[in-house]
């Protein structure tokens, strides 16, 4: 997919990706980085950002596709308080939720269902996004569905009932599974009305936090897939060195945005011909400057010094 597709890697190899940033590298931290272009720092840890976090002293992409008319939904197969999740999304756009107890709440999974993992299966989140796309179709305006998958999710992964066990590891089997289900779904997009005016967003959030499948290999020396599908655009290159920073910017311009300057927050459209901060200064340097304290960012962010 990638290869047919645009896929911005950083060099001339088949298959790359983003970097990954401190700030960027558990999953609300990557969701916020590429939908802010900043990178998220202040939480006490990981994934125990308070349910009712206040990101409203940002801008992000769902703030001006909001703003410009899109019906907007978050789907995950958990729980979107986990990580602050549901609030970032409620706060920047307006989005409706549907997760693990929505998804229970209208019929799409039966009372108390849960499989054991983190909520539902992503065969069941590949179903409840037909259905919703469908709905967000039927109203007649432009639309932004930004789903969440969770099989795939370290430590090794879920096998659910559909995965063939062809192998004997199970991320290997998980991982191929997900991999079906992405080109299945992609397949039935195809056949719908709304696919010709739609862009599909395929990327990972961070490189995985288990080592099964990549004994060996430095966390930093593995990227983050990303492929656009359905852009209408041609480049000359793809070959960038980017972060998830950037991907604010360049889901907006391929949506048809004109960014002044190319640059949003810390991040800018790798559809341009503007480097970005990684090009210009190298990626250590970034990773390097990220780290660092900033009053002016704790300011923005009421980061509690």
């Amino acid at each position: 997919m990638a290869e047919k597709n645009i896929s911005f890697k950083d060099s001339s190899k088949p298959l790359g990706g983003l970097h990954n940033l401190i700030g960027t590298n558990w999953t609300m931290a990557a969701l916020f980085a590429s939908e802010t272009g900043l990178p998220y720092k202040g939480a006490e840890n990981e994934n125990t950002t308070n349910s009712q976090q206040d990101y409203a002293h940002v801008v992000a992409l769902g703030d001006i596709l909001g703003e410009n008319g899109y019906t907007q939904e978050f789907l995950c197969g958990s729980n979107a308080d986990f990580g602050g999740r549901k609030a970032f999304f409620q706060q920047h756009g307006n989005y409706s939720i549907m997760d693990l107890f929505q998804a229970r709440k209208e019929g799409y999974l039966p009372a108390g269902y849960n499989d054991g993992w983190w909520g539902f299966e992503d065969y069941h989140l590949f179903d409840i996004a037909k259905d919703e796309l469908t709905k967000m179709y039927a109203l007649n305006q432009p639309f932004n569905l930004t789903m969440l998958t969770v099989d795939l999710h370290a430590p090794d992964g879920h096998e659910c009932d559909k995965c063939e066990k062809k192998y004997a590891n199970v991320t290997a089997n998980v991982a191929h599974c997900n991999d079906e289900q992405i080109r299945e779904f992609l397949d039935w997009c195809k056949l719908q009305p709304f696919y010709e005016d739609t862009v599909f967003v395929i990327t990972g959030d961070h490189p995985r936090m288990d080592s099964s499948l990549v004994k060996g290999i430095n966390n930093y020396d593995r990227t983050v897939y990303n492929v656009f599908v359905n852009t209408g655009k041609e480049l000359k290159t793809t070959n960038r060195i980017a972060t998830q920073l950037d991907m604010f910017p360049t889901v907006l311009s391929v949506l048809g945005y004109s960014i002044e300057g190319d640059r949003l927050g810390l991040g800018v459209n790798l559809f341009s011909d503007q480097q970005t901060i990684s090009e210009i200064r190298g990626f250590n340097w970034l990773y390097d400057e990220i780290q660092k304290n900033s009053t002016k960012y704790d300011e923005i962010m009421k980061v509690n010094a």
